[in-house]
């Protein structure tokens, strides 16, 4: 075997060109298993997020029914009072108010 310039650059060369095809092979290995690994990942998050909107579902409609069953023990003072029926409520006032025939009657 003779080792001279000519056959270094060769095989320099050979070997250049061998690792740049395995480096580029490893590197779509590599992006393939990351883009595996970040679907798994996304699917683990949405599967979480349902879990979670699930329970907080459920404990919304348990806490709706508890209150369901204990709001007729409460006294009329202890249940808020929604802004839509307070409102409401003077809206009503105010027509009494102005329709003489109501308060003749009282």
């Amino acid at each position: 075997m003779i080792i001279d310039a000519k056959t270094v650059v060769i095989t320099f060369s050979i070997i250049g060109v061998a690792m740049y095809l395995g480096l580029g092979a490893i590197r779509s290995f590599a992006l393939s298993i990351a883009q595996e690994n970040h679907d798994a990942n996304l699917a683990i998050d949405q599967s979480e997020e349902a879990r979670r909107v699930k329970r907080e579902r459920d404990a919304d409609n348990a806490a709706s029914i508890a209150f369901a069953k204990v709001e007729p023990l409460l006294p009329a003072s202890a249940l808020p009072q929604s802004q839509s029926t307070h409102s409401s409520s003077n809206s009503i006032s105010a027509i009494d108010e102005e329709t003489p025939a109501n308060n003749a009657t009282i």
